[in-house]
């Protein structure tokens, strides 16, 4: 109980919106109809990680830069992982991570 009304002070939160912060939200579905869609994300210490779902694994860099470009101000590092429709993969195929030291740094696992 101490460690809720810390939260509460530290950062204005209820315990109940402290403890909501700690699940995160549904996955949502691929979007045939689009090029790539954004499934899940989840931000943490600065950091932002989203999962994309495409069947264009080719152009996952400028969907990279489309995601973490608005965002760079906000955060010191992104990482988008880049999934086939449906998630048939154990491991995502590519990643992409942004860090203002490195810029876009493309990992191919496939």
């Amino acid at each position: 109980m101490v460690f809720l009304a810390v939260e509460r002070a530290a950062n204005g939160r209820t315990p109940e919106e402290a403890w909501a912060l700690e699940h995160l939200p549904p996955r949502r579905p691929y979007n045939p109809a689009t090029r790539w869609t954004l499934t899940e994300h989840l931000t943490a210490h600065h950091v932002l990680i989203a999962h994309v779902e495409t069947t264009h694994l080719d152009e996952s860099l400028r969907i990279a830069h489309a995601i973490a470009e608005p965002r760079k101000t906000k955060f010191v590092e992104v990482l988008v992982y880049f999934h086939r429709p449906g998630r048939p993969d154990t491991l995502p195929p590519r990643r992409v991570q942004w860090t203002p030291a490195q810029g876009y740094v493309e990992t191919v696992y496939d």
